[in-house]
């Protein structure tokens, strides 16, 4: 039996970052990692069908258990941005029920702060937290880290 995968997306309005996560929280391994620009050129609708197929490439490759999106911070709602942002958060919750996944989670910073069993605030993640297990983690992009701590909370 293949043990439990998580991925953790990381959206933004020209790119998205993903981590996929084996193991438990306390022993965990990152599988895969990367952040994909969406095509340029592309009317909205033609990105979030891109969108969804990349989602289907990832099911297709893993069994994936849990799908946890890193969600939008307060400070940033509102506008178009945050409104595309949403739009492709959605995708990722459409793919997951079409293919049947029980676990679908979206979390900001203090919850995933919070879920790593830190203290449930922001800079937590920055100044407490050890990522050591993760040895590609301190020269990961912002984004790819996003990816990796939401995937990360959801391991047990």
């Amino acid at each position: 039996m293949e043990p439990m995968k998580c991925i953790g997306i990381r959206c933004s309005n020209n790119d998205f970052s993903y981590a996929i996560l084996s193991g438990s929280m306390a022993s965990p391994k990152l599988e895969a990692s990367a952040t994909i620009a969406f095509p340029q050129g592309y009317t909205r609708p033609q990105a979030l069908k891109w969108f969804l197929q990349e989602l289907e490439g990832f099911s297709a490759k893993h069994i994936l258990s849990i799908w946890a999106i890193k969600g939008t911070e307060a400070i940033a709602k509102k506008g178009k941005e945050f409104v595309e942002r949403v739009e492709n958060e959605a995708m990722i919750v459409l793919h997951a029920g079409n293919i049947g996944a029980d676990k679908v989670v979206r979390k900001v910073k203090a919850t995933i702060a919070k879920d790593l069993g830190l203290p449930g605030k922001v800079r937590a993640l920055t100044t407490d937290l050890d990522a050591s297990v993760f040895p590609e983690y301190k020269d990961a992009s912002e984004k790819i880290k996003e990816a990796i701590l939401v995937a990360w909370s959801e391991l047990k």
